[in-house]
């Protein structure tokens, strides 16, 4: 990206036409905006694509709509009928409810940038009616199919150099044991890992989540271990606490797509499900937790949740686990259990 006094400047191509489907004074405010994004509210490069993508396909509802590229007066007059029309259009283009209300909040989030600024004051967005999203259910392993993978994680099918196993290992220790996003084990530092201490219950990891927000993660020994065993095999030894703790073949830091695609290769092996992806070890990690009791705003706390509603999402007990939670909890229960 370039700089232009200090600022970060999206570079040329970043919108994918953005820009061009915009009248020169709301193509103003458009780059102002990505300033702020990426600035002040440092969002991710990921999340920045996705916000442009959507307010490039409102962009051009708009201009097929109206004939020509909206400019600040035409985003000010748009009607409540307008945006449910251009929602309309990517149901029966396909979109999912999800897909959806993604758009819906990135335009939501613009128009409210420019409501602040005081560049345009338009409510009538405010009123639209997000899609419901269908409440699917995270697929989990079970506690016995995770034990499979821990025991199994160096019977990897091809032969490989000892240290890409041991980071394998590593990776899927970490993975379950502290219910990581599989980005944000990828970019875990040198400098984040301590050595084991033998003499700990656990040590804490510092992590770096979304929106550049840090937390620590206590991580337990056997998954100090298998960290400190890839550290001692890798030969990428790094020099400065700030490179890649975990490496590619070719000694840069390794990619997320990397860790799944390993651990499709590892699940296929094993005969495990086919949904047992990093991500859903994160729900594993969730969900075995309050299988066994543990309190859901802790678990939020280490998943790095903003609301303890996505906790809430993430995780499903089945009756059977409601029951043992409440046995070995309520003090009634307890009693009645010692009297018998």
């Amino acid at each position: 990206m370039a700089s232009n006094s200090g600022v970060t400047v999206p570079p040329e191509g970043f919108y994918k036409g953005t820009a061009s489907l915009a009248a020169a004074d709301l193509e103003e405010k458009i780059l102002k905006w990505h300033i702020y994004l990426a600035s002040e509210k440092r969002m991710s490069q990921h999340s920045l694509r996705a916000y442009f993508k959507d307010l490039r396909d409102f962009l051009l509802f708009v201009t097929e709509h109206h004939g020509q590229p909206p400019s600040m007066d035409t985003f000010g007059d748009l009607r409540i009928t307008d945006f449910r029309s251009w929602l309309a259009k990517k149901t029966i283009a396909g979109n999912s409810a999800a897909s959806r209300a993604r758009a819906l909040a990135s335009i939501r989030s613009f128009f409210r940038w420019l409501d602040i600024q005081g560049y345009l004051h338009n409510p009538a967005i405010q009123y639209v009616r997000t899609p419901k999203r269908p409440q699917k259910l995270a697929k989990v392993l079970t506690q016995n199919q995770a034990k499979t993978a821990m025991d199994g994680a160096d019977q990897l099918i091809k032969p490989e150099d000892d240290w890409i196993k041991a980071r394998d290992k590593a990776l899927l220790f970490l993975l379950y044991g502290t219910g990581l996003r599989v980005a944000e084990a990828a970019d875990v530092n040198a400098g984040d890992i301590p050595s084991f201490d033998p003499s700990k219950k656990a040590l804490p990891l510092r992590v770096t989540g979304k929106g550049g927000k840090q937390r620590d993660v206590p991580v337990i020994p056997v998954v100090w271990q298998a960290l400190d065993y890839y550290r001692d095999s890798c030969p990428f030894l790094p020099a400065d606490k700030n490179e890649p703790f975990f490496y590619g073949t070719r000694g840069g830091r390794l990619h997320p797509g990397i860790v799944r695609q390993r651990m499709k290769l590892l699940r296929r092996q094993l005969g495990l499900p086919e949904h047992m992806t990093p991500h859903s070890l994160r729900h594993s990690f969730a969900t075995h937790l309050l299988e066994e009791g543990a309190n859901l705003r802790i678990i939020q706390e280490l998943l790095g949740h903003a609301s303890l509603k996505t906790t809430q999402r993430y995780t499903e007990l089945s009756d059977e686990a409601l029951l043992k939670v409440y046995q070995n909890c309520h003090p009634r229960a307890r009693l009645d259990q010692t009297e018998q």
